[in-house]
């Protein structure tokens, strides 16, 4: 690092250069930044944007270089925190446009950049007190989903996050960018799995770890009362990440917790976390919106089970009936253009397959109830009209695939019909599956998405 750029010594009176050159040494120092390597080694790291440096620098982070571009000279806000920066004897860069896009390496870059001290918190010194949550993070490996749950954690009022593990850096030029800020205003200290085992028994604190196996919903959980046998189970640790072996060393209860942190941040009027999760922020009179969405009543495997098996279950008494006191191919009008008619199908629904194979048929159901399971799986958790729709699409091809083994053959009994045309005959396994699909459709059409889904 060349003695401009990483001067350890006592402050000094800053300097302004002008850069225009991306072989000068300076330049070169800040963009090897982008490095892990380097970041270690000079304990410095990049912010891109105007907002950044302002945060940083009114949170007392100690800035070493402002580089901005010559577009922004003149700027009232870029001329304070070059005064600001040149005052605490850090070094202010006027660069040209190019070299601005070489630091950051992006096409349209922003117009400052500000390289800071990092800032770690010892874990030793983390003493939570009564009310106070943290949120540890073990082996979170993707930049951009830290930089999310630090801003997140900043919105909710978190005392600070706790790195466990090889877990991705919070001062990667990527993570800082997701973070929109929040890295400076939340503590963050890192440790091993051991140290931050130890860590817990002395600090006494209470862990819940988030999992997606985990049997208690997250939001059910009174944090207050005590967990994993902590003495004091107001003083919270709340675990997440890649919770394996780790994770359940750490806290042997789990929380179902959520796939993904969303925003908002507000570090105005920071909700504090005290056993809920936040709700809605206001912040400069504007309404931000907690995303963490409620999940749906069937996107839990128990009411989706239990829905199907009654859905079967009523499926096969009506078959039953059917097959005892409506006479075979025999119309029983019930109302205009419908009536019941007793049949057996060889085929699938609607009799669209019904020259095909019988294990042929049951194999496609198979395939079918396995293809729709993966989407039940997939599909976000608050969506409850496709949830619906699943549960029924399944419990239709279940009803009809138990038809195929106790009989040999499907039962069909409901019949629509003009003066001129019929309706191919079903049954209300047939209709389970229908109606899914419409509940299926009507949620793509007309439920709001949400990013990330």
């Amino acid at each position: 690092m060349s003695k401009d750029f990483h001067d350890q010594g006592p402050r000094r009176v800053g300097q302004v250069k002008e850069v225009t050159s991306l072989a000068n040494p300076i330049i070169k120092d800040i963009k090897a930044l982008t490095n892990k390597k380097s970041r270690e080694e000079s304990g410095a790291f990049l912010a891109e944007g105007l907002k950044l440096v302002i945060d940083a620098i009114e949170l007392g982070w100690t800035i070493r270089t402002l580089v901005y571009a010559k577009a922004a000279k003149g700027k009232p806000l870029v001329e304070q925190m070059a005064a600001r920066t040149v005052a605490s004897g850090g070094l202010v860069l006027e660069v040209s446009e190019k070299v601005i896009a070489s630091i950051t390496r992006r096409d349209n870059p922003q117009m400052v950049v500000g390289i800071f001290e990092q800032r770690w918190k010892p874990l030793r010194d983390i003493r939570p007190r009564d009310g106070e949550t943290w949120v540890a993070l073990d082996r979170v490996r993707d930049p951009g989903n830290l930089g999310t749950i630090i801003r997140t954690a900043d919105a909710a009022g978190a005392s600070g996050i706790i790195l466990v593990g090889e877990t991705t850096d919070p001062f990667s030029l990527e993570t800082v960018r997701a973070t929109m800020g929040s890295v400076f205003a939340v503590p963050v200290a890192r440790a091993t799995p051991q140290e931050f085992i130890a860590w817990r028994k002395s600090a006494g604190v209470s862990v819940v770890a988030t999992h997606l196996a985990g049997a208690v919903d997250y939001r059910t959980i009174d944090y207050r009362k005590k967990a994993c046998r902590a003495p004091d189970g107001q003083r919270t640790i709340r675990l997440a990440g890649a919770t394996g072996q780790g994770g359940r060393r750490a806290c042997p209860h789990s929380a179902a917790g959520p796939r993904r942190f969303l925003e908002p941040r507000c570090r105005h009027r920071r909700h504090a976390f005290r056993g809920a999760p936040p709700s809605p922020l206001t912040c400069r009179g504007q309404m931000t919106e907690q995303t963490l969405a409620r999940p749906a009543l069937f996107s839990r495997p128990a009411p989706i089970l239990f829905f199907i098996v009654v859905a079967v279950l009523i499926d096969q008494v009506v078959k039953i009936a059917v097959d005892h006191y409506l006479p075979l191919q025999e119309v029983v009008p019930v109302i205009p253009m419908l009536a019941l008619y007793r049949t057996y199908n060889l085929g699938v629904a609607f009799s669209m397959l019904s020259g095909m194979d019988g294990w042929f048929i049951v194999g496609m159901r198979l395939v079918i109830v396995a293809f729709v399971i993966w989407l039940w799986y997939r599909t976000a958790k608050d969506r409850w009209l496709a949830h619906l729709g699943y549960a029924l699409i399944i419990a239709g091809a279940i009803g009809n695939l138990v038809d195929r083994f106790a009989y040999g053959h499907v039962i069909d009994y409901i019949l629509f019909y003009t003066e001129s045309w019929s309706f191919a005959v079903f049954n209300l396994a047939d209709s389970f599956i229908t109606i899914g699909a419409g509940c299926v459709i009507l949620d793509e059409l007309l439920l709001p998405k949400k990013a990330g889904r």
